[in-house]
């Protein structure tokens, strides 16, 4: 287990940012056979420059709990593709429910992104995590029973 730093957006991407120092531990995930795909629409305007990422808004996509997402490596714009998606706000646990707010996109040419638009697709995956998890809470809970 180690402590680690987490810096986030408070309120909005672009805001103020936040800090805190949490207590984490890697683990392993199994990805299993069935998943979803969620169309990644535009819920603004915005003009784009090649090779400038630009974050944009789009409509909420909902990640359920125990799920990984990434975009779809197909170019479904002719203006680019989608890097990443992010949401403002202390980052959330897998285990839990997410919502995914702005995609970060990647021009690849000088254009326009208009409101309705398709930007790309979320791949949305069903992930087991794996014993690893169960040892290290394990571990945890002897270590502050046992500490003294």
């Amino acid at each position: 287990m180690a402590k680690i730093g987490l810096t986030y957006w408070k309120d909005r991407i672009g805001g103020e940012f936040e800090k805190e120092i949490v207590e984490a531990f890697s683990y392993g995930f199994t990805v299993g056979p069935h998943g979803e795909w969620e169309m990644v629409i535009a819920k603004e305007d915005r003009e784009v420059k090649k090779n400038e990422l630009i974050n944009i808004r789009i409509d909420e996509i909902e990640v359920p709990p125990k799920s990984i997402v990434l975009p779809c490596p197909i170019m479904r714009h002719a203006c680019g593709i989608i890097a990443s998606f992010a949401t403002a706000g202390r980052p959330r646990k897998v285990e839990g429910p997410r919502i995914l707010e702005e995609a970060l996109f990647h021009p690849v040419v000088d254009g326009m992104i208009h409101k309705g638009e398709l930007l790309g697709v979320a791949n949305i995956f069903y992930a087991a995590i794996e014993r690893r998890l169960a040892r290290g809470a394990a571990e945890k809970w002897l270590h502050e029973r046992y500490r003294y």
